[in-house]
């Protein structure tokens, strides 16, 4: 079912950015890196060619996307789209914000058989494509429930899935906090987990199991 699904899924999303955005990302990423005293392990298991890759993340802030971002290097974070609602980005420097990292946002009221076409639509045009399974942020620092729109997606595609640890951005930003505290972020780079042959259940828990285990294990950020 989901693979006639993907089928629909067309050019009507074109992943482009204008010059003015572009620039913005230059100094975004320096920023990020120096404020958060940004620290980054797992860069080998990032593609080294241009194959489509599905990253799976943890959700602890709305700064997410741009501490991820600023964790990759040129080549992947021109070429990655993430994934998120738009009633989160709602003021006008949240949305350029937005546009700024990449973050295509979906409406909460779109039905998943609208949403998936689209977003795999991403992963036709050569790009890398970051979702947050929980679907919103931690309340507690611990990773809420996955859900498997990302997984129907790898199984129905055969894109590999590279599952992302954020921690620190919690205690920076946690829901309801507008400006962050200078706490120090760990991003998290585990080894891609292939999807072919496997089901979306499958693959959903390989994923969550992995990176529960991973945040679990990881350092306290005080």
């Amino acid at each position: 079912m989901w693979e006639k699904l993907l089928d629909q899924s067309s050019n009507g999303f074109t992943a482009g950015r204008s010059l003015l955005l572009r620039a913005g990302l230059i100094f975004l990423v320096p920023l990020v890196r120096f404020y958060f005293h940004l620290r980054v392990t797992g860069k080998g298991h990032l593609p080294a060619d241009k194959t489509p890759v599905l990253f799976a993340m943890n959700h602890q802030s709305y700064l997410d996307p741009a501490l991820v971002s600023s964790a990759f290097p040129s080549r992947i974070r021109r070429n990655i789209w993430f994934i998120a609602k738009d009633k989160y980005f709602n003021s006008r420097f949240r949305r350029w914000f937005a546009k700024v990292c990449q973050v295509m946002l979906i409406s909460q009221n779109m039905r998943l058989r609208q949403a998936i076409p689209t977003m795999a639509g991403i992963l036709k045009q050569g790009r890398h494509l970051a979702i947050f399974p929980e679907g919103t942020r931690t309340r507690t620092g611990t990773p809420g429930e996955f859900k498997k729109t990302f997984a129907i997606i790898a199984a129905a595609t055969g894109c590999p899935v590279i599952p992302v640890v954020i921690q620190g951005a919690f205690e920076s930003a946690k829901a309801g906090k507008k400006i962050p505290r200078r706490v120090p972020v760990t991003i998290t780079i585990l080894p891609p987990i292939p999807t072919q042959g496997l089901d979306p259940a499958t693959i959903a828990a390989k994923v969550e199991n992995t990176i529960r285990q991973t945040v679990e294990n990881g350092d306290k950020v005080k």
